[in-house]
């Protein structure tokens, strides 16, 4: 149950939808707004077309995370502006408070998505979430080491997988540590 509970939360992180709700955290935006903070500001972190973005926000809205009004724009056509709604401020503040998995993909791209928008409405609560995801690495890369230690040794294929899994966590700790903790 722990792992189909863990596999659930890992494919909500590595989805944009949490970050456009943070992003939404600092107050209304249309999707031109968070477009252009996408391809201005994250672009390493998630590349979405214009049509992904808004199929997305029509995802949030349907699901009762965003609310859309359409409003008047100074350039003629009216703009559909996203406002969270309790649902989704809630979900997107769990995000911002839980360390992602120990995975490299998912921390690759929930990590810096998730200090950008923290550095800019919570910078508070930056050294926290860093020491408690340096946790959750530290915890996953001892389960990794006793898991492939169980590998027998007539099983070549499955201990390479492990082993490289086993180095991408090492290098992803290392990084962290240079980065955020000397």
């Amino acid at each position: 149950m722990e792992s189909a509970a863990r596999s659930s939360v890992q494919s909500r992180l590595v989805t944009p939808e949490n970050l456009l709700l943070a992003l939404l955290l600092e107050g209304p935006r249309d999707g031109y707004q968070l477009n252009r903070i996408l391809k201005q500001e994250l672009n390493q972190i998630w590349r979405l077309s214009q049509s992904q973005l808004y199929a997305t926000l029509r995802r949030l809205e349907a699901r009762g995370m965003v609310s859309g009004t359409l409003t008047a724009s100074k350039r003629g056509l009216p703009r559909r502006v996203f406002e969270l709604t309790e649902a989704g401020r809630t979900q997107a503040n769990e995000w911002l408070a839980t360390p992602s998995p120990c995975s490299v993909q998912v921390v690759r791209l929930d990590l810096p998505a998730r200090m950008y928008v923290l550095n800019r409405i919570r910078p508070e609560l930056v050294e926290d979430v860093l020491a408690r995801q340096r946790s959750v690495l530290l915890e996953g890369l001892q389960r990794l080491q006793t898991q492939f230690y169980l590998i027998p040794e007539n099983q070549p294929f499955n201990r390479m997988a492990c082993e490289i899994r086993l180095n991408q966590i090492q290098a992803l700790l290392e990084w962290f540590d240079k980065t955020f903790f000397s």
